[in-house]
């Protein structure tokens, strides 16, 4: 990564020439960078005040699993650029799926007009460089030996996550799976002088299905919940299918023989699973800036205010163990650590270039997003911090209460509102898990149980780009169906 280039008297005629050798030539032989500084130069000589570049190029190669198989692999290659122009104040965007120079010229020249065409914004900016040299690289996100891997190594993690699984005991059944390897670069480039370029590898596998106890297919045999789980690793030696496999396993195997209990109010252990798709999405929501000025977040006005139970979570761009991790956002302004809620205490937002600008703040580091549109806001890694209670001990404090391994349902981010389906529950009573349970409801209100968190545990688990512990919230109430 180098210090910010003078843009202006570059030719994107020079630097990207004609198409001769066809787009498969520029696909594979282009910098990336290179190309970037030449779309920005090219942009400003054709009247924009400001202009970005961002180009992108991937190579994916997944292992799908259905129906206990190995079904196919797949390879995809998505690649593009994506310009924006500021003209008098006014945005304006085009992408190209090509480094095809004609292409990308008409892309740069569409950006300009959509600008012409916009109403004006004066918080319309692009980011400064930082103002101590150039963009720190993040270490430990790629691995060469990643972009190695082939179609049977790929499929070979996948067989071994499937019959791990399978193996585990003969009730299990996969319905779907899937393991992925990706290799990706990308490139940022400004008129302000920003010029990023790096390279991540990344690992993603996840499993699903249940288990059938008695009775074949089709059959009416003990059938429990559907399980999933997942895991990932920016580096080869962090891919482990076989513990994701028996994790999995084992969950749908203690989810057979569920009972139906009676209706009651009482405590509910969100697990990191759950947590994600019943809590995160709401959280997410409440704490980008974008929603916070439009008024749509709980969280508006609440700054420096308790939103939460005496629990701490961070966005955090630089935790290299989480798939979000990278050195720079999607504006080129580099990843950080943001505390948002310190011991229940709102302290701040994630914001992109814009949203900051409109807050007479920097940004926070979290512009998001691809080639296809302009950046948007979304947290990098999210975590929570731990607790002080042991698992086992949490369960020994609740008298009466649901484990919620998984919530199938709905849940509005903008009030909170959320009913649905507990699956792969677990009944405690007296301070003792009971019984799996099925056919139970459970509803209420996100920002609610935020404040009605009552234990955290000192475990915490990654779920791809969020570090998660389990949560006890009070209050909840669950209703058989």
């Amino acid at each position: 990564m180098s210090k910010g280039k003078d843009h202006h008297g570059k030719s994107i005629k020079r630097g990207l020439g004609n198409d001769r050798e066809g787009n498969d030539a520029y696909s594979k032989g282009t910098d990336l960078l290179d190309l970037c500084s030449l779309a920005v130069s090219e942009a400003l000589r054709l009247g924009a005040s400001e202009a970005e570049a961002y180009a992108s190029r991937s190579r994916h190669i997944t292992a799908y699993i259905e129906s206990n198989d190995l079904k196919h692999v797949k390879i995809d290659e998505p690649l593009g650029i994506g310009i924006r122009v500021i003209l008098n104040k006014a945005q304006g965007f085009a992408s190209a799926n090509t480094f095809n120079p004609d292409k990308v010229r008409d892309a740069i020249s569409t950006a300009i007009s959509i600008a012409r065409a916009c109403p004006r914004d004066r918080y319309q900016r692009l980011p400064l460089p930082p103002s101590k040299g150039s963009i720190p690289k993040l270490n430990g996100i790629y691995d060469s030996s990643v972009e190695g891997l082939g179609v049977d190594e790929v499929a070979s993690y996948a067989y071994e996550m499937l019959n791990t699984a399978k193996g585990y005991d003969a009730r299990v059944t996969v319905d779907s799976g899937l393991f992925e390897s990706s290799s990706l670069e990308h490139a940022v480039s400004n008129s302000n002088g920003i010029e990023a370029c790096e390279r991540i590898s990344i690992i993603t596998w996840s499993i699903m299905g249940m288990a059938r106890d008695g009775g074949g297919s089709g059959g009416s045999g003990n059938v429990s919940n559907f399980d999933v789980q997942m895991g990932s690793s920016h580096n080869l030696s962090g891919v482990d299918v076989v513990s994701t496999a028996r994790e999995f396993a084992s969950n749908v195997v203690r989810s057979l023989n569920s009972r139906k209990v009676e209706s009651f109010k009482g405590t509910m252990i969100v697990t990191p699973n759950a947590f994600l798709e019943l809590m995160r999405d709401p959280l997410v929501f409440a704490i980008n800036a974008f929603n916070v000025q439009r008024r749509v977040s709980r969280f508006a006005r609440m700054l420096g205010k308790r939103v939460a139970a005496d629990i701490t979570v961070i966005d955090d761009g630089t935790y290299i163990e989480g798939i979000g991790a990278s050195s720079f956002d999607r504006e080129g302004v580099v990843h950080r650590r943001n505390v948002i809620v310190e011991h229940g205490m709102l302290k701040g937002f994630i914001h992109n270039t814009y949203t900051a600008s409109k807050a007479g703040i920097e940004s926070t580091g979290n512009a998001s997003g691809g080639i296809a549109s302009p950046p948007s806001i979304d947290t990098t890694n999210l975590i929570v911090d731990a607790g002080d209670i042991g698992y086992d001990e949490m369960v020994r404090e609740v008298k009466y209460g649901i484990i919620v391994n998984r919530f199938s349902g709905n849940v509005s981010s903008v009030d909170g509102n959320f009913s649905g389906v507990v699956k792969g529950g677990h009944m405690i009573k007296g301070g003792e898990i009971a019984c799996p349970v099925r056919e139970m409801m459970v509803a209420g209100n996100i920002y609610a149980a935020l404040k009605d968190i009552s234990m955290v545990s000192k475990e915490r688990k990654l779920v791809l780009d969020s570090l998660l512990p389990y949560i006890a919230v009070d209050n909840v109430s669950f209703t058989t169906g």
